[in-house]
């Protein structure tokens, strides 16, 4: 079997695995953005109005899941459509 095969073959678990990947490293992105920030020293004019540390979490959390929701759609679509559809005969 070609490694395009393979990849064809197993395409849900590839983005499966890529949106986890994508997830994690969106939320590690704004969390390490937001560390910076914090211990910059640097006052910002706009730190009294900004959210608590809590709600900056959360919207990490929330910009991590948005990047990840794409592969993950794309990986439950393709696995579903492998259980549905038989497919005769070997991927070429």
């Amino acid at each position: 079997m070609s490694f395009y095969a393979k990849c064809m073959r197993n395409g849900s678990v590839i983005l499966f695995w890529m949106a986890i990947i994508t997830g994690v490293a969106g939320f590690v992105s704004v969390v390490n953005g937001m560390w910076e920030m914090l211990t910059s020293g640097l006052e910002s004019p706009y730190q009294s109005h900004s959210p608590s540390a809590f709600v900056q979490l959360l919207l990490a959390f929330g910009s991590a899941l948005s990047t990840a929701a794409w592969p993950f759609f794309g990986a439950a679509l393709l696995w579903l459509l492998d259980k549905r559809i038989p497919i005769s005969g070997k991927a070429e």
